[in-house]
């Protein structure tokens, strides 16, 4: 059995230096201790792999809330100004008369269909000196190819879209695309906020949005 050696002898610190140059050991440093990491009030933070970088964990757990690209434009006023408001079913009628009386100067809104229509409309507004909001109502969210020539003969001064926020988001995006492929889309007539507990998905579509009722909190 080997003798007990006690560490607070001088002798337990030449064992100590003999066994050191005996395997030629390299000093050992003593490093301090890194500032640890202190994340910012709401974040956390996780190693990607050991020795990897570190990732942000709340861009991990929070989704992406879309956010509102602007205002939207200013409603036409000048004699023969059309606006096109192209959308599902009834709602369309509904945002003409709204954007109509917003734009404030006796807008009229009319039915359109085709260049016809189009031209007439735009022709009955130069001739009564009132701008002209034109309604253009789709069958359903996979119609738009089906009238995309009609579509583009409108020749409008401003296209809108009416949303319906409480519908299924990539149904929306589906016909709204289409629109926005054959006439740029200036602007979006958002409808029916209160009857979904997302409607800002609407501003994923990265559009300006022009809300008929209340805009949602927050």
């Amino acid at each position: 059995m080997l003798p007990a050696v006690s560490t607070s002898s001088l002798a337990f610190q030449a064992v100590l230096d003999d066994l050191v140059r005996a395997v030629d050991a390299p000093e050992l440093a003593v490093a301090a201790p890194a500032t640890p990491f202190t994340p910012s009030s709401g974040e956390s933070w996780l190693e990607s792999e050991p020795g990897g970088d570190q990732v942000s964990l709340i861009d991990q757990v929070v989704p992406d809330v879309p956010r509102p690209v602007g205002p939207p434009p200013a409603r036409l006023r000048g004699r023969g100004d059309l606006t096109l408001v192209v959308g599902l079913g009834a709602d369309v009628h509904e945002a003409a008369r709204v954007l109509a009386a917003s734009a404030d100067a006796n807008a009229e809104v009319q039915a359109v269909a085709d260049r016809r229509d189009a031209l007439a409309a735009r022709a009955d507004g130069v001739r009564r000196e009132i701008p002209i909001v034109a309604a253009f109502p789709l069958a359903g969210p996979a119609s738009v190819p089906d009238v995309a020539a009609d579509l583009a003969a409108t020749a409008p001064d401003q296209v809108w879209v009416v949303v319906d926020v409480s519908r299924k988001h990539d149904d929306t995006a589906l016909w709204v695309e289409a629109v926005d492929a054959v006439l740029a889309v200036d602007a979006i007539v958002a409808t029916r906020a209160s009857l979904t507990v997302s409607p800002d998905s609407v501003h994923a579509l990265g559009l300006p949005v022009l809300w008929l009722e209340a805009p949602p909190a927050g």
